[in-house]
């Protein structure tokens, strides 16, 4: 305790000796996160074990403890494991996406199918319990090759602790393919999710956050005869917002994001939630629109969601 405050370079409070405290006979955990206690309390009662856990409250101490140290030694008294997939599905709402599999949510019995939709995607979680892991996935496998077939090209397979931006960051590593990003309402937030990826570093050059249209215009090149004849909120600027983007920071791929997140600003042709996205790759445009009235950041996140979505399914067709 006094040699991991003494790391931080800080003098350790009095008050924080009550960390170091455990019910004697616990197996202590070692938090590599805090300073927080955590500990497993065992005892047999009755002729049955009965198990306490203590643990940080804050996530980012709780989870590692929890995965790497709590779980492992749970499992021993256990003779089942749990295997879990998680499938992301884009371009559908959630009352859509789970009408199309209403009939296998119906019957159900193992593995089961759970729904959460949030961030315009719909997250199918499918469980299994099985005596062991290669068992769990043989059960899961045809369960998520017919939510592949039913949902097609607006699925994508995630691992259980990943988001869409992995899917992408992994397909531009694949590929070797660069990118770069240019945001508006969005502020930053797409290339936040990209660089969230260990080693993105190998293909992503930069990113701009050019929120007025002095800034799309000195950085991006972006013309202001395009943003006079067609207002900043446009097609026309998002293209060239991804091509500016691609060709200041020599990549193969330009992301462009301009949109009205509110709670002012809308326009009866331009209304609150209006975004437009733009890819440009190589010479050639992809552009989708998103209208869709939410709160602030509920826009700017769907928005994000849009362009990663896009990237993938562009990334995908790409040899």
């Amino acid at each position: 305790m006094v040699e991991k405050y003494m790391s931080f370079h800080k003098e350790m409070p009095k008050n924080n000796l009550r960390q170091a405290y455990f019910p004697e006979g616990s197996m202590i955990l070692t938090n590599d996160m805090g300073t927080a206690n955590a500990c497993i309390v065992e005892q047999t009662q009755d002729l049955s074990k009965k198990i306490v856990v203590l643990l940080p409250g804050p996530p980012f101490e709780m989870k590692p403890l929890m995965i790497n140290q709590v779980v492992p030694h749970l499992h021993q008294y256990s003779k089942q494991t749990v295997v879990a997939c998680k499938i992301i599905v884009t371009e559908l709402g959630e009352s859509l996406a789970e009408e199309m599999v209403l009939d296998m949510i119906l019957h159900q019995t193992n593995p089961t199918i759970a729904t959460y939709a949030g961030k315009g995607q719909v997250t199918f979680r499918i469980t299994a319990k099985a005596e062991t892991e290669q068992q769990g996935l043989e059960l899961i496998e045809p369960v998520k090759q017919e939510l592949l077939r039913r949902f097609g090209e607006n699925a994508t397979v995630i691992a259980s602790d990943k988001g869409l931006e992995a899917v992408v960051a992994e397909l531009l590593l694949k590929k070797n393919l660069t990118i770069a990003t240019a945001e508006s309402c969005t502020g930053g937030m797409l290339a936040a999710k990209l660089i969230d990826y260990p080693g993105i570093s190998d293909v992503y050059r930069e990113g701009f956050v050019t929120y007025t249209e002095e800034s799309k215009e000195s950085r991006l090149s972006v013309s202001a005869e395009t943003l006079e004849k067609n207002g900043v909120v446009s097609e026309e600027v998002a293209k060239e917002m991804a091509k500016g983007v691609s060709e200041v920071a020599g990549t193969d791929i330009g992301v462009g994001i301009t949109g009205l997140a509110g709670p002012n600003g809308g326009t009866e042709q331009t209304p609150i939630g209006t975004v437009y996205v733009a890819i440009y790759d190589r010479g050639e445009y992809f552009v989708k629109k998103m209208n869709r009235f939410a709160s602030r950041n509920v826009i700017r996140e769907r928005a994000v969601t849009i362009a990663l979505d896009e990237l993938r399914r562009i990334l995908l067709q790409k040899a």
